[in-house]
């Protein structure tokens, strides 16, 4: 497709699934691609609140922003003209999120709180998600039963536990690495399962990345999302059950091993341009899981070039 002049240059490729009994195109993320853009955007496709041109099935990132600005255009007719009902607050929240739009493309800050799965200290970027009405979670969260880490964390977000670490003693700073690493508690993990409505679409914010995430009979899955999947019928994966020879479900919420055809070894997907790619997508997923954080840091440095990671908590 032609680059329209004065853009960005990358490209999206687009994946149809069938979700809910309907055919739905999800966007597909490159291995440096930002996450943000495109978790919101399959969360608004997967709920029928987003349309893509059927008769493309590549896209640029100026077309992708053009539907979310869009998409906020119509909620701020639905408000104005009495469709929605008039509410200023709500009417001045959109207006905000749309100036913020691009830094779903380019990077948004996001300090956590460890009390809660929806605990994070607002920014103007993460107006967007409120604007769009998408829930967002994150599973780093402590267990009140664990006397030790709690008394250490208390109410602090995750700027000032990483600040104050510094001056503690040895013991608990060894306490608050190992529960930082985790990025998925066990506890945060069940209150994901627990507290989040069957059926419901929303975003997961897990080791610096963004997901779409749906919760379906009790259990909580990933969206498949890599441009590598593009030709696996497997395109979700369930939340903290990602291995090697990885087994994704499918349409029917049925087990598929990804890349599987007949052998024990993974394979490149039918119609994959190489295995190397491939190969690639099922590391980046083993170690978003299996290694701990700081060397997930340095996969990701190496992999999108984003040395900003381990200055702040800007994530792409």
């Amino acid at each position: 497709m032609a680059i329209p002049a004065g853009s960005s240059g990358r490209v999206y490729k687009t994946k149809l699934i069938r979700f809910r009994g309907s055919d739905r195109r999800i966007v597909l993320q490159e291995f440096d691609g930002p996450c943000s853009l495109v978790a919101i955007l399959n969360q608004l496709l997967l709920r029928g609140k987003l349309d893509l041109d059927p008769k493309k099935d590549v896209f640029s990132q100026e077309e992708l922003l053009s539907l979310l600005e869009q998409r906020l255009n119509d909620l701020i007719r639905d408000i104005t003209n009495g469709t929605a009902g008039y509410n200023p607050n709500r009417l001045q929240n959109i207006w905000d999120a749309k100036k913020k739009l691009p830094s779903v493309a380019t990077g948004i800050d996001v300090n956590i709180k460890f009390s809660s799965i929806e605990g994070f200290e607002f920014t103007p970027e993460l107006e967007i998600f409120d604007a769009l009405a998408i829930p967002l979670y994150h599973g780093c969260t402590v267990d009140p039963k664990d006397r030790n880490i709690t008394k250490v964390i208390g109410s602090k977000k995750y700027n000032e536990l990483l600040s104050e670490s510094v001056g503690m003693t040895t013991q608990k700073r060894n306490l608050v690495k190992e529960f930082m690493e985790a990025s998925l508690t066990t506890y945060g993990r069940s209150r994901l399962r627990n507290d989040i409505k069957d059926g419901e679409l929303c975003v997961l914010f897990h080791d610096r990345h963004f997901s779409t995430m749906f919760k379906y009979k009790g259990e909580v899955y990933l969206l498949a999302s890599l441009e590598a999947f593009q030709d696996e019928p497997g395109y979700w994966k369930e939340l903290g059950k990602v291995k090697e020879g990885d087994m994704y479900v499918s349409r029917n919420f049925e087990e598929h091993k990804m890349g599987y055809h007949g052998s024990t070894n993974s394979a490149a997907p039918a119609g994959s341009d190489t295995n190397s790619d491939y190969q690639l997508a099922i590391s980046l997923q083993q170690q978003e899981y299996e290694q701990p954080q700081p060397q997930r840091n340095n996969v990701q440095q190496q992999s999108i070039g984003a040395s900003r990671l381990n200055s702040g908590p800007q994530f792409r």
